[in-house]
């Protein structure tokens, strides 16, 4: 994990597969009796399994690579979070979409999909980095540019990740901690936040606001209201969480709040991200200090 966060990828991928080792990743292994695929085998004319581990955001991140697997001549299947399936019906490369859970149609080999920067030796000269690869259901996104009509200068805002999880721990933030930005002229706040955090929405700082989507949002399927709502906005502020990683895959301009020692996707030392060119990273300059973060997004609103 620190050869990753360094961005030592090539002296990292091989050591990765030790995840399945571990306590947290173990229970997502899959045991399938065709061979896994880690790059060696021809695959021109196979049909290979690609399928999904860890989090949303994790696949969000590397579906980016069926497009890759069907260069090489594959039959792409994509397994992937039930949530997910809309949103990722039309991803470049994959032949048939499943859910996981549902019954797989045969294939020759299959690949988890974080271990397909081992498969293609990525380096940070190769990451495969388009400036999107997913898109918005285009009716839904005319819905809400009904809903967000104005002038103003929106901003999506998401502080909160998946609650009571170890890689929770100091990642997520304080809504309050958004009133400078709220106050600024011209700018409109719209949460983004589903479930755990969004109480916070009820105990706003005296005189913030924040516009609340409320229960319509995602209420068919995960992120395809966000994604939509997303192509209506100016800018994305988020904690890391799953919201990054679409705004980046959807080529929205994104700035994510980092905590000091950040997960090992976000490396050390930039202020971007060879994954996403639309993201911008705000780092903490020492544990827990979120306040220097807002104060420089603040100052870089105020710039613009």
């Amino acid at each position: 994990m620190c050869l990753l966060l360094s961005g030592k990828f090539l002296e990292s991928w091989d050591l990765y597969e030790w995840r399945w080792e571990t306590k947290e990743i173990s229970k997502f292994k899959r045991n399938f009796s065709q061979p896994l695929w880690l790059g060696a085998q021809a695959l021109s004319g196979k049909t290979i399994l690609l399928h999904a581990e860890q989090g949303l955001g994790d696949t969000l991140q590397f579906c980016r690579y069926a497009s890759m697997v069907a260069a090489l001549g594959a039959r792409v299947v994509l397994e992937v979070q039930r949530p997910l399936v809309r949103l990722l019906k039309d991803l470049a490369g994959v032949s048939s979409l499943i859910a996981k859970g549902d019954e797989l149609p045969e294939f020759d080999f299959h690949c988890p999909l974080l271990s397909l920067p081992l498969a293609f030796k990525t380096d940070l000269g190769s990451i495969p980095c388009a400036n999107s690869y997913l898109s918005a259901e285009p009716q839904r996104v005319a819905y809400w540019k009904d809903r967000l009509q104005g002038d103003a200068f929106k901003i999506g805002i998401s502080w909160q990740g998946s609650h009571g999880t170890k890689i929770d721990i100091g990642r997520s933030f304080d809504l309050s901690l958004l009133h400078k930005i709220a106050a600024m002229p011209n700018v409109q706040l719209v949460s983004l936040q589903k479930g755990y955090g969004s109480e916070q929405l009820k105990n706003l700082p005296q005189g913030m606001q924040v516009l609340d989507l409320g229960d319509a949002l995602d209420a068919d399927a995960a992120f395809l209201d966000t994604a939509a709502v997303m192509m209506n906005l100016d800018l994305v502020i988020t904690c890391d969480t799953a919201i990054g990683h679409l705004a980046g895959a959807l080529g929205v301009q994104v700035w994510v709040a980092l905590k000091f020692v950040p997960d090992w996707r976000w490396l050390l030392d930039r202020a971007d991200s060879p994954w996403y060119p639309s993201v911008r990273l705000y780092r903490q300059p020492s544990l827990g200090d979120w306040s220097t973060v807002f104060d420089q997004m603040k100052m870089e609103q105020q710039n613009n």
